[in-house]
């Protein structure tokens, strides 16, 4: 079943449901036609009884052939008279034969089948007369017998062509209701990684596949998006990489161009170690950004105490600090539930770049703010100031903003991105803003509700 088509699995089911319909409508039709003929031979039977019995019980009483009288024009109604053992008068054969197999049992008043076990089959009527009698009146009912046999014959003949016409035709609904279906599919069926910008037409579809045709654009969008970015990132990857590698093979290539002193090899290999460095250190942060963007990244969550965390990375970073001519200090006090080791690193880069950027003889301050719902860790230096065009943008991976700028300084241009994973593991969120003063990196965590 799970390989046939949508249209044949639709016009199966309806066909089946409505076979079934049938089918009970057909039992409900017999059932009807049965109650139907009972009740026309009921009344005819207990009109002619009454007659008969009123000219049983006139004075002098009426001889048989006179009260038969009574039924001529009707050769299938027939009357007898009868006490509990023995059949007094009868209206002919027919009425005696029947009269004597109805006394074999107890008599009731009423009307009741002859023989039980046919269905349009002779009815009696029994009535007692006052006098030790019985009144017992017959109808045959063969001509019942034969309609009923002549509808159930119909019904059995029709019943399987119209099972066969109904799922014929459920198949033929089904399928042209599901030829916007077929057409939606051969939309998605030309997307190709080439064509991400393309949409999916929702004009003329039917209401089920228009929510389904939006979902499936706004994924093109994400997915467009996010192939541009790993196109631009590799791209911007291959330039990384491709510079200090340039920078080997050149060194290599010039070295080994004839022989040089041993001062000359060490310097070279010194430049190498140097450019390997980079290298490493850019594998590594792309590594560590691999592993934040994960989501099923496990996170040490603990409450963290901020000001002893941050003094221990002074400690760390003081001695570069002094080497810059900058001064490091401290503002306020918090804890928040974090991954130590992430938020670590996300200070670490925060206060790395800070460093290199900032103005000598100037202040680096790293202030901690409790507001209403979230606490907020703000790194803040004095330097050239940031136009609000690369704000948005600081935080993707690369991005720079002077592409011309020496990477001498030992970026790998990932430290921002990399914080803003963190964050975004962590539920909250990076906050830049920079003005003539100062430049304002900060960590917003929101409180964690339980």
């Amino acid at each position: 079943m799970s390989g046939r088509s949508l249209a044949l699995r639709v016009g199966g089911l309806v066909g089946a449901f409505a076979t079934v319909l049938v089918l009970a409508i057909g039992i409900g039709m017999d059932h009807l036609l049965q109650l139907a003929l009972d009740r026309r031979a009921e009344t005819e039977l207990g009109g002619k009884m009454a007659l008969v019995e009123s000219a049983l019980q006139r004075g002098g009483g009426a001889q048989p052939e006179q009260v038969s009288l009574l039924l001529v024009g009707h050769p299938y109604l027939h009357w007898a008279t009868v006490t509990p053992t023995a059949v007094i008068d009868s209206s002919d054969l027919v009425a005696a034969t029947s009269a004597g197999r109805v006394i074999r049992e107890p008599l009731h008043a009423g009307v009741a089948r002859l023989d039980p076990r046919q269905d349009a089959g002779a009815l009696v009527w029994s009535k007692p007369l006052g006098d030790g009698r019985w009144l017992l009146g017959f109808i045959e009912r063969d001509n019942d017998e034969k309609l009923l046999a002549a509808f159930r014959r119909s019904l059995a003949l029709l019943l399987p062509v119209t099972m066969v016409f109904i799922a014929l035709g459920s198949w033929f609904v089904a399928k042209r209701a599901l030829r916007p279906l077929r057409q939606f599919n051969t939309q998605v069926g030309s997307i190709t990684a080439s064509s991400l910008h393309s949409r999916l037409a929702t004009g003329e579809l039917p209401a089920e596949l228009r929510e389904l045709a939006d979902s499936f654009n706004s994924m093109l969008v994400r997915l467009e998006r996010s192939v541009s970015r790993l196109s631009q990132f590799s791209a911007d990857l291959a330039h990384e990489m491709r510079t200090p590698l340039t920078n080997l093979l050149g060194e290599v290539q010039v070295c080994l161009g004839k022989t040089r002193d041993v001062a000359t090899y060490q310097a070279v290999l010194a430049s190498a170690e140097e450019e390997m460095q980079r290298l490493n250190r850019l594998i590594t942060d792309l590594l560590f950004l691999a592993s934040t963007e994960q989501p099923e990244q496990a996170l040490k969550i603990e409450p963290v105490a901020l000001r002893p965390l941050i003094e221990s990375l002074f400690d760390f970073f003081d001695a570069l600090a002094e080497t810059r001519g900058v001064v490091l200090q401290l503002d306020g006090d918090g804890r928040v539930d974090a991954d130590k080791g992430m938020l670590q690193r996300a200070l670490t880069n925060l206060l790395s770049n800070a460093i290199r950027h900032s103005a000598p003889d100037s202040p680096i301050t790293v202030t901690i703010r409790r507001d209403a719902d979230s606490t907020l860790i703000e790194v803040a230096n004095r330097g050239d100031p940031i136009a609000a065009a690369h704000l948005p943008h600081l935080s993707e991976r690369f991005y720079r903003v002077n592409p011309a700028r020496s990477r001498d300084d030992g970026g790998t241009g990932l430290g921002l991105a990399i914080v803003a994973s963190i964050m975004q593991l962590h539920g909250g969120q990076l906050r830049i803003a920079s003005d003539n003063a100062h430049t304002t990196f900060g960590l917003q965590f929101v409180d964690r509700r339980t």
